[in-house]
C-alpha cells in the first residue's frame, strides 16, 4: 500500500514540477495557509455514493488548530437527526502538503495561484477497493478558469473521468445547538 502512496506522491509532485517551471502555480499547502474557511467549488472520485448524494449541496468547511495544535478539517453537516460536526484531524508530515488522517489515509493538499485555491486528493483502498477523491476548494465562490483548468488536468492524470466532475450546490452552514 504505502508503494501506491509513493506513487501517486511521485505523481502529483512531477505534476507540480512541470507546472512550477511553468509561472510557480503550485505549491505543497503547510497549515498556516489552510487555515480559514474554504468552499468546496469541484470534486471527482471513485468513492461509491449514490448519484442523487453526489449532487447535494455542500456546506464551507475549515481548517482549523484543533486543542492539539493539529491541524482539523470541521463541517457542519445538517442531518435528518439535527446538525452534526465533523472533525478530521490532520497528522503533518515531513514532506510540506502531505498529511495523514487518523485512519492512515494520506491526503496531499497543495494551494494554486491565486493561493486562495486549492486542491487535496486521496488514494488508498478501503472496503478491498481501491478509492480516490479529488477536491478543488477555493475561499470564496469565485470561479477562476485557470484553477479548473489545472483541477481538470489533475482528473485526467488520476484516470478519472471529466464527466465524472461534480459541481456541488453551496449549502449554509448548519449550527450546532448550545449547550446550556
Amino acid at each position: 500500500m504505502w508503494l501506491l502512496l509513493l506513487t501517486v506522491g511521485l505523481s502529483l509532485l512531477s505534476a507540480v514540477r512541470a507546472q512550477e517551471e511553468s509561472h510557480d502555480v503550485i505549491t505543497p499547502a503547510h497549515p498556516q495557509k489552510l487555515l480559514g474557511e474554504w468552499y468546496i467549488i469541484r470534486w471527482a472520485g471513485t468513492i461509491p455514493i449514490p448519484r442523487e448524494k453526489r449532487l447535494e449541496p455542500l456546506p464551507p468547511f475549515n481548517f482549523v488548530l484543533n486543542h492539539n495544535r493539529k491541524l482539523e478539517f470541521r463541517m457542519h453537516i445538517r442531518k435528518p437527526s439535527g446538525c452534526q460536526l465533523l472533525k478530521l484531524p490532520f497528522a503533518t508530515l515531513y514532506t510540506p502538503g502531505n498529511y495523514t488522517t487518523w485512519w492512515k489515509h494520506l491526503i496531499f493538499i497543495w494551494l494554486l495561484t491565486p493561493r486562495s485555491y486549492g486542491v487535496a486528493y486521496f488514494e488508498d483502498k478501503m472496503n478491498n477497493q481501491e478509492v480516490n477523491m479529488m477536491m478543488l476548494f477555493s475561499r470564496t465562490l469565485d470561479e477562476d478558469p485557470e484553477a479548473l483548468s489545472l483541477f481538470e488536468e489533475f482528473v485526467k492524470r488520476k484516470g478519472l473521468k471529466e464527466a465524472d466532475i461534480v459541481t456541488p450546490p453551496q449549502a449554509e452552514a448548519c449550527e450546532l445547538p448550545r449547550e446550556s
